[in-house]
């Protein structure tokens, strides 16, 4: 291993939590106890972790392999006869796997964590919601493996609840976090596995996320990238039409376009920030359309969840431009909640809205009459225009009125030859019977 350069990588990682399969087709958040090692600030990315390898295990440091990429020290503790970070480290990755009973829904302890400003914010969202009748506010994360998903969560509760270590096995379903604050006020949210396989949307783990979603309302789905990646790809287009082929396409009513990595350092080289995100909005709500779905109600909201976010005076973490991110995007996901009836997972109605062959077919008739009437107004113009001339110049006016007689005269005869082959067809058909 010597001839390999270490260095800290900066890459948030989405790979999973420790979870416990639930009957109702989720992932049971459980309780998992962290170490001295782990208390660096809520809400970090995992690679932002600071720390010796010596003292937690080699967590945050991260390996160059070529042809593998960065692989954390303490991910590779686990393989058989490796001794990466230190007995003490491995020992310390096995007693974090060892997970306890599922818990449930826990009081918001997070909440009070945060700077004033934020929670102030949250009681005035949590009241608008109350006015509206709803206690309970639910979200769904989506996106790829490493957009950011797990590390939203935790800074969206100010918790460690989701687990963003690399190598991590994936989770097949999805995991929820449930939260009480103080007034009783609820929120879910909701994280899902990477929805890809190696480099091919996984069906299994979007039929998976549709199954754990029926019979809940979702009332703001969070559409995860990041925005240092400067186009969408094949696979990116492959993932947001699963989505909409699985779910629906009423599942974007809903959507909340989310940028993860909203910095400076993410645009690429001479190009403005703005730009840069308007840029990759238009990107995105191109593809989600392409999928077959409407854009019209998608947000779009800006997130920095690294430790090394600037923040205010207020001590709230900001992205360019002094948007406190935090309060930016629960301010968007109550107000999609106010105004866009929550979405609800039906495998008929989703199979029938994503179905090409189903859509516009209202359309059809119509097209079919336009054509017909068409057809009929060309073959009155071309028989006008047969009977006014021909190839060696215009008729005069009593060979125009001759022509047109016999005109009349031939549709005369075809119509009363139809009519007799009708009335023959119908009296064959009752003396048959």
């Amino acid at each position: 291993m010597a001839d390999f350069d270490e260095e800290i990588y900066n890459e948030e990682v989405d790979e999973g939590s420790y979870d416990e399969e639930g009957d109702d087709g989720y992932i049971e958040e459980v309780e998992v106890e962290d170490s001295e090692e782990d208390a660096e600030e809520i809400g970090a990315e995992a690679d932002d972790e600071e720390g010796e390898a010596g003292a937690d295990g080699g967590k945050g440091q991260m390996l160059y392999i070529p042809g593998l990429g960065y692989i954390p020290l303490a991910s590779l503790g686990n393989i058989p006869g490796l001794n990466i970070g230190g007995a003490r480290g491995g020992a310390a990755a096995a007693g974090a796997a060892a997970p306890a009973a599922p818990e449930g829904q826990r009081d918001w302890q997070g909440l009070a964590e945060m700077p004033a400003v934020t929670q102030e914010t949250i009681a005035d969202l949590s009241g608008a919601l109350a006015e509206d009748n709803k206690g309970e506010l639910t979200i769904l994360l989506l996106g790829k493996g490493g957009a950011g998903k797990s590390s939203t969560v935790n800074s969206i509760l100010n918790e460690r609840a989701a687990n963003v270590l690399a190598f991590q096995q994936d989770n097949a379903k999805p995991t929820v976090f449930s939260r009480r604050a103080p007034d009783g006020f609820i929120i879910n949210v909701i994280d899902t596995p990477s929805l890809l396989d190696q480099d091919a949307v996984s069906e299994g783990r979007l039929e998976g996320i549709a199954k754990s979603l029926r019979d809940r309302d979702i009332d703001a789905v969070l559409y995860v990238d990041r925005l240092d990646n400067y186009a969408v790809e094949d696979v990116d287009q492959a993932v947001i039409n699963g989505i909409t082929r699985v779910l629906g396409p009423q599942v974007w009513n809903n959507a909340v376009v989310c940028f993860t990595r909203s910095s400076e350092t993410s645009t690429p080289p001479g190009v403005d920030f703005e730009d840069h995100v308007a840029a990759r909005e238009a990107q995105l709500k191109a593809a989600i359309a392409a999928s077959g779905a409407s854009t019209s109600d998608v947000a779009v909201a800006l997130i920095e969840n690294s430790s090394r976010c600037p923040t205010n005076a207020d001590g709230e973490k900001v992205v360019p431009g002094e948007t406190p991110w935090i309060a930016d995007l629960l301010e968007k996901v109550v107000d999609t909640a106010l105004n866009v009836p929550p979405y609800e997972y039906s495998s008929e109605v989703s199979a029938k809205a994503a179905d090409p062959n189903r859509r516009r077919k209202w359309l059809i008739p119509l097209i079919l009459a336009v054509q017909v009437g068409v057809k009929l107004l060309l073959d009155r113009v071309m028989d006008d225009d047969g009977c006014r001339g021909d190839g060696n110049g215009p008729f005069d006016a009593q060979t125009v009125q001759e022509r047109r007689d016999e005109l009349k005269e031939e549709r005369r005869r075809a119509a009363k030859k139809t009519q007799q082959s009708s009335s023959q067809a119908i009296s064959s058909t009752r003396s048959t019977r």
